[in-house]
């Protein structure tokens, strides 16, 4: 149940990990004549998987957390520490994918290396789980004020 806005913004995390999931292109690059694509499942070289890359585990591993945090609504304190868990997982993640394409360490790389749409949906998943984390600090902080004034 959906019942304050921490947890919007936590759905649209998940929304967005889950369009990282349909295969959508983190980035491009074109080697050998032939156009190479970087998706969480792998890196495709033209139709064929040249290398299996499993970074969709992790991306499920992060919808799993996220999900079961907004289930413990009720339990605040298990939520920020799940949600907090989530953020440090999240970011690790997203800057070990930046620097995948940062230091080149895909196969047949050329010098450039286009980012595409999924790579700028994970990086703007970052942001709103912060601001699900604040919103449920907040709200752990707003419910021990009211203990201490009875």
């Amino acid at each position: 149940m959906i019942q304050r806005i921490q947890h919007l913004y936590l759905t649209f995390v998940i929304v967005n990990l889950c369009v990282l999931l349909s295969g959508i292109h983190l980035a491009s690059y074109e080697a050998k004549n032939l156009m190479h694509q970087c998706t969480v499942y792998g890196f495709l070289e033209g139709k064929d998987m040249v290398h299996n890359f499993p970074l969709y585990i992790i991306v499920l591993v992060l919808i799993a957390l996220l999900i079961f945090s907004i289930s413990q609504f009720k339990k605040l304190k298990l939520q920020l520490k799940i949600v907090q868990m989530t953020f440090i997982l999240y970011t690790l993640f997203t800057l070990g994918v930046t620097a995948l394409f940062l230091f080149k360490l895909m196969p047949n790389v050329p010098e450039t290396v286009s980012l595409e749409l999924g790579y700028y949906l994970l990086v703007l998943g970052l942001p709103f789980t912060y601001l699900g984390m604040r919103g449920i600090k907040r709200d752990k902080n707003l419910l021990d004020s009211l203990n201490r004034l009875r």
